[in-house]
């Protein structure tokens, strides 16, 4: 009896090794699960922040051309050059009844994986006549 007390104390049994190994291969498969999701989750606010400032600077190209050039000549829609290909845009401007006022919306989309992904901003530009500048062009900005 007292030999066999002593083998059981030398190490673990075949069973608990079993039951640890997989509660680390449990735990190691969690972590792997919510690594790959927060990586997805770093792309879509990647692209959206990148969205964010391409809007900003549409309309910023808005506001220098004139509202009302731009809803009377265009251009309404379009894509982004160079690493901003995969962005297009739409421009929406409409006269409001309020002097010269116009109400833009900007929206762009984008293909996120098999999804298409959009974001839109909105906002009102007062554009009197002659406040612009004549020979300024879209493609020059």
């Amino acid at each position: 009896m007292r030999h066999e007390a002593r083998r059981r104390e030398r190490g673990f049994t075949l069973i608990e090794t079993l039951v640890a190994g997989m509660i680390l291969a449990l735990a190691a498969a969690v972590m792997a699960t919510a690594l790959s999701h927060s990586y997805g989750s770093l792309s879509d606010a990647r692209d959206e922040r990148r969205a964010a400032t391409l809007l900003n600077e549409l309309l910023t190209k808005v506001d220098l051309v004139g509202a009302s050039r731009i809803a009377a000549e265009g251009p309404h829609s379009g894509n982004f050059d160079g690493a901003d290909e995969r962005f297009s845009w739409s421009i929406d401007v409409s006269n409001r009844p309020q002097g010269h006022l116009y109400e833009v919306t900007a929206t762009l989309t984008w293909m996120n994986g098999p999804q298409e992904k959009s974001l839109s901003m909105h906002t009102y530009l007062n554009d009197p006549p002659n406040s612009h500048d004549a020979t300024l062009k879209w493609r020059d900005l």
